[in-house]
């Protein structure tokens, strides 16, 4: 068929298409499924659980509804959606978490999940552990480190210790070594203890908080890890008892929008150890650090959000039209930081703002990022041969440029700057004239950015490009600007319109105090502006008048001097105001792969990209620790330092200079922001050496180590054992005591009880018993009861102890003991003469009358008894003693008959 035949062919089909219903099945809408395995304990499931489209638009309708050995499996079809769209779920009959919304991404048009009731997380296929390959004890199972190796693709080896691993010199004592995914761990066998990642800067700085106790022993050529700690260890979930043991991985999962869990203990932290972290920076301040604030979210829950200090403590007096020195402020002035007050979060912008924006153009095909800078409108002088040397950045000046020119403008791509890799200077001082030369820019107009695209034009490289990597502010103020070129908006219009706003943020911003903020709600930084206490200006313009440079104390204006001076508050490298309960919400958005609050922002497929390790050597990529902006976790090398001490290798993140700090972990499915205004101290060592920056707080990796220090790895996975040696007393008409053995790992106890051997046992114990005895009260005289007893731990119940049997006292039986007691005082000369004649006579006509069933008369006789005892004139004839012991029974003896 030539083309001209071809293209009348087409134009044909194409009109004959225009006449078919679009409710033509040629036109149907795919029809994706969801099969949910939810697991309960107990196993009592109401099948109350939903499923619908990301934007909650359409209800997933049920198909099947049935059990299997796992535990409840629904499947549900979902209408009219894309083949691999995000499916969400609600199960409204889960214990702890009934109002999540989960969403999982279908393939070629299926998803498939597993749930665990109380469990926030979602999983894979189980895979089953062979029950023989649990040893159990003390309620827990233990798993030998060699019997894991497949089930979690792991591998280890047994060796010496290659460094001074918790206090032992090198060479000196056995370590088993396990290599899981990108992370590493090391136990010494004969102490268990474990260290997780180690590098040297950890063996040289908070060793503290480097090695642990783990919850494993060894035995013979095994070791063996607790259940509870693999759990810990590898972020997997078991299920355990007698007849089967599943282990659960991880599913990517994401949540609709971040909550606030009820207690800690729900996403698997201690409440105890968190509470470490407020002792630790309560300190701190105590001792002079400005504020802080933080926020852990995992499993998209809030799990702590806690602010510390003061957002200000020293400012600027303004007198006679200009500003004095900084001074400390009366405590009484001092702004007491709150979990909503808004932190300069420095280069952190780069991520939360520059970066989503660059992700959401990329994923939505508006940016080719292996596009040149200078093919984009308004780059177009970004070449060679337009570059100025001036100032500190002459060739061989103070500034570092190389005596040889580098060159290659032209062939910068978006990715090289994404990837520090462009070669660009990290800090051109552009707002300093000293430095910048003629350089030099300062504006206070944001929307007008052509003077600024200039002088990034006309600056020197300082490398050739893709050949070293260097951490450049300049490379994300072009991406800044770059995201606004395409756009047709100012960077933080478009952030705050379209990112933020739609997440449901409010206190995310550029320029706060333009935006409703007043400063009492803001973190302040520097005393003296950009002065450094007085030891930095910015130069003499050409009429010798000074350069404009802050003087005043900063609060709410951004404190980087190129964001401020020359990009007017809003650039792409810094400028974001934030908190920490907003960074919870935007740092989790990665977690959940780009989408939010039933919105996507971006795809997986573009943040898995952005965080992948970049290294122009294939061979390095192991050692890197940047991605497309984010910094990221090395595989092997020092790694970066921020996500030491308790990070998976996985994690990615930032660090912010105003002393911020993210951590993004996927493998634990957590994040953690923390902020700080350590700059807001005296500089004590010119020019940059702060007096915030002495403490220990300051490095910021401390709180991270103590958030993942918090997690729980000591669990139980079975119930205890059933009581033993149960047993059963009769004290009374109406009581009966019970003891029985302690169990080990028990907790509490419950005792059931029943009027026969085989009948139906009913727990009386209001409370779980945390004793192992109890007394029975209430019961009928002279009647039979049957007892068992259970043991408790967080696990479940034990099975019921044998039963045992007691028959309480009968009225008989009190009628025979009065006697005997009145013969055994009469024959200790305790009761005598007309005294026991009396007493004797009153039993004897109570009994009689009881026999005869006639009660009220049996009991006035019991209490003519009574009236005997204390008559004046009688007790001479019995003693203290025999009176106390009669009076007791004789009181019993009425209450049984009063029954």
């Amino acid at each position: 068929m030539t083309r001209k035949g071809l293209v009348t062919m087409m134009t044909i089909i194409s009109m004959l298409l225009t006449f078919i219903p679009t409710s033509s099945p040629i036109f149907a809408a795919i029809n994706s499924q969801l099969i949910v395995h939810y697991h309960k304990k107990g196993g009592n499931y109401t099948g109350s659980l939903e499923a619908f489209s990301l934007d909650g638009q359409v209800k997933g309708t049920v198909s099947e509804k049935t059990t299997d050995g796992f535990g409840l499996k629904m499947t549900y079809n979902v209408p009219n959606i894309d083949d691999n769209a995000y499916i969400g779920v609600v199960v409204k009959e889960d214990s702890v978490f009934p109002e999540d919304k989960r969403f999982v991404r279908a393939k070629n048009g299926k998803a498939e999940i597993w749930l665990i009731d109380g469990d926030a997380r979602v999983y894979n296929e189980p895979l089953a552990i062979d029950p023989k390959l649990i040893t159990k004890k003390d309620n827990k199972g233990y798993v030998a480190v060699e019997d894991l190796k497949d089930v979690l693709n792991l591998t280890y080896k047994y060796g010496k210790n290659t460094y001074k691993f918790d206090g032992a010199n090198t060479g000196t004592t056995d370590i088993l070594s396990i290599y899981h995914d990108r992370d590493y761990f090391e136990i010494n066998i004969n102490t268990n203890r474990i260290g997780s990642n180690v590098t040297g800067n950890m063996t040289s700085a908070y060793t503290d908080l480097v090695f642990h106790d783990v919850d494993g022993y060894k035995d013979g050529n095994n070791y063996y890890l607790s259940i509870g700690y693999i759990e810990r260890l590898f972020q997997v979930a078991v299920l355990a008892d007698n007849n089967k043991v599943l282990l659960l991985k991880q599913q990517n999962v994401a949540y609709d929008q971040v909550t606030r869990a009820n207690a800690p203990e729900d996403v698997g932290f201690s409440s105890e150890k968190l509470s470490k972290i407020d002792d630790y920076i309560n300190q701190q301040v105590k001792d002079g650090f400005p504020a802080a604030a933080m926020i852990v979210v995992k499993d998209g829950k809030v799990v702590k959000e806690s602010a510390y200090g003061y957002l200000k403590k020293y400012d600027t007096p303004f007198v006679d039209g200009a500003y004095k020195p900084a001074a400390l402020l009366p405590k009484s002035e001092w702004e007491e930081a709150k979990v909503d007050s808004l932190f300069d979060m420095a280069s952190n912008t780069k991520m939360y703002a520059t970066n989503y924006a660059i992700q959401k153009l990329v994923s939505e095909g508006k940016l080719n990022l292996d596009r040149p800078l200078s093919s984009f409108p308004g780059w177009e002088n970004f070449k060679d041969s337009y570059t100025v040397y001036t100032g500190k950045w002459t060739l061989g000046g103070s500034g570092g440029l190389n005596q040889t020119p580098r060159t290659g403008k032209e062939t910068v791509t978006i990715r090289d700057i994404l990837h520090h890799y462009g070669g660009l200077i990290p800090d051109p001082e552009y707002p300093n004239k000293n430095s910048a030369g003629d350089l030099w820019y300062q504006t206070n107009d944001h929307t007008n950015r052509t003077g600024i695209i200039d002088v990034i034009s006309k600056t020197p490289l300082q490398y050739t490009p893709r050949t070293t990597y260097a951490y450049s502010d300049v490379d994300f103020m072009i991406l800044g600007l770059l995201v606004e070129q395409i756009t047709g908006m100012p960077l933080d219009e478009y952030v705050e319109k379209h990112i933020y706003n739609k997440m449901g943020l409010t206190h995310s911003v550029f320029n706060p105090l333009t935006k409703g903020f007043s400063k009492s709600q803001i973190a302040a930084t520097e005393l003296n502006g950009n002065t450094r206490d007085g030891f930095i200006n910015f130069g003499k313009l050409e009429d010798n008048s000074p350069v404009n440079i802050r003087k005043y104390t900063l609060q709410g204006e951004v404190h980087d001097e190129k964001a401020w001076y020359s990009m007017a508050g809003v650039a792409g490298h810094a400028g974001l105001f934030s908190t920490a309960g907003d960074m919870g919400v935007l740092t989790q958005l990665m977690l959940n792969g780009g989408i939010y609050n039933g919105t996507q922002f971006f795809t997986k497929e573009v943040a898995d990209e952005f965080t992948t390790p970049y290294d122009p050597d294939p061979n390095k990529v192991d050692a890197s620790t940047t991605g497309l902006g984010w910094r990221v976790h090395s595989k092997s090398a020092a790694a970066y330092y921020y996500f030491n001490w308790g990070p998976s290798r996985s994690t990615y993140g930032h660090q912010g200079w105003t002393g911020t700090l993210t951590i993004i972990d996927p493998v634990y499915n957590m994040s953690i922001t923390i902020l700080t205004n350590l700059r807001h101290s005296p500089v004590v060592s010119p020019p940059n050496g702060f007096a915030g920056s002495n403490f220990p707080i300051a490095n910021l990796v401390p709180i991270s180590a103590l958030v993942y220090d918090s997690l729980i790895s000591d669990k139980e996975q079975y119930s205890p054992a059933a009581p033993t040696s149960l047993s059963a007393k009769a004290t009374g008409i109406k009581t009966v005591d019970l003891s029985w053995k302690t169990v080990s790992g028990a907790d509490s106890y419950n005792v059931y009880r029943s009027t026969s051997s085989d009948g139906d046992y009913q727990k009386i114990n209001t409370e779980p018993l945390t004793t192992n005895s109890f007394t029975d009260t209430g019961l009928h005289p002279g009647s039979d009861y049957y007892y068992k007893v259970t043991a408790l731990n967080n696990v479940g119940e034990s099975a019921p102890s044998d039963p045992t049997h007691a028959t309480t006292v009968s009225v008989s039986d009190m009628y025979d003991l009065i006697g005997q007691h009145i013969k055994k005082f009469a024959d200790s000369g305790e009761l005598g003469g007309p005294m026991k004649v009396q007493l004797t006579n009153s039993l004897k006509q109570s009994e009689d009358q009881y026999k005869k069933g006639h009660k009220a008369q049996a009991i006035k006789s019991a209490q003519d008894f009574l009236k005997h005892m204390n008559n004046q004139g009688l007790q001479k004839h019995m003693t203290k003693n025999a009176k106390q012991a009669l009076e007791t029974e004789v009181n019993i003896l009425i209450e049984a008959l009063t029954d």
